[in-house]
């Protein structure tokens, strides 16, 4: 859409989704001139894998850092600049910890730090034990299509989107648990500016996961939070402003 961005976004995904449901997001930066791509993560989408199921976090990031690395390349010195959404917010603040991309900021989208719904102790034992027994057992992460977003259309799309699934393994639980507390226990350790965009009225994401990770956070970095929002900022109703803020912060660096 855009022959000669002056910034990429490179999109990590969320759960259950895939890449082609960020099309609006890439048709709202092209008059920016801001260029946008996604892969499909293992498991989701269009990919190869076992829906909702992967053996290790490490997995997904590495899938990740190889579009993240593939875009860099062609970039021709074009900024690329990591945006992950959800679990794929997940995704890359573990890529930027351990070192698997190195970019000189991120942006972060309702991050899966912490769900919205406690998860009672014996539930979370339960996971531990399936997850080294049955690993591959998957259910569904019983997500209500109504609160991704308040758009009625959006919501009729992703019910009747055939690459959508509601798919979620033992194994990807316990993976997504573990990674969620090591970005949050080492969110002190980023080095690079970031902007989070929070949605006040998340019900699937627990928002204060997000607002935890930037108080623990050190480097300079800035926070959006958008009241009333539901969980997906850039599919929901008056998305506009979230793309007007969204270049205009990707604006100080361009």
């Amino acid at each position: 859409m855009v022959d000669s961005p002056r910034v990429w976004l490179v999109v990590a995904h969320g759960l259950g989704e895939h890449s082609g449901r960020y099309d609006r997001l890439a048709r709202a930066m092209a008059p920016y001139d801001i260029g946008c791509c996604a892969v499909d993560l293992r498991g989701m989408g269009e990919s190869q894998g076992r829906r909702g199921h992967l053996e290790r976090w490490q997995q997904w990031v590495d899938d990740y850092a190889t579009l993240y690395e593939s875009v860099l390349d062609e970039a021709d010195g074009v900024e690329v600049v990591p945006l992950g959404h959800s679990f794929g917010g997940v995704v890359v603040t573990t890529a930027v910890l351990r070192g698997a991309i190195k970019p000189e900021r991120f942006v972060l989208s309702n991050p899966a730090f912490r769900a919205a719904a406690k998860v009672p102790a014996w539930k979370l034992r339960m996971a531990r034990v399936a997850s080294r027994l049955t690993p591959s057992l998957t259910l569904s992460n019983q997500v209500d299509p109504t609160l991704i977003s308040r758009d009625p259309v959006v919501v009729d799309e992703y019910r009747r989107d055939p690459l959508v699934h509601d798919r979620l393994s033992a194994r990807l639980g316990t993976e997504w648990l573990a990674a969620s507390q090591e970005a949050l226990d080492r969110a002190g350790d980023i080095a690079v500016p970031f902007l989070l965009i929070v949605a006040s009225d998340d019900r699937l994401i627990d928002p204060q996961g997000a607002a935890e990770f930037s108080a623990r956070a050190t480097v300079d970095h800035s926070m959006k939070l958008y009241q009333g929002r539901y969980h997906e900022p850039f599919n929901d109703l008056d998305a506009e402003q979230v793309f007007s803020d969204l270049a205009a912060w990707l604006d100080r660096r361009a």
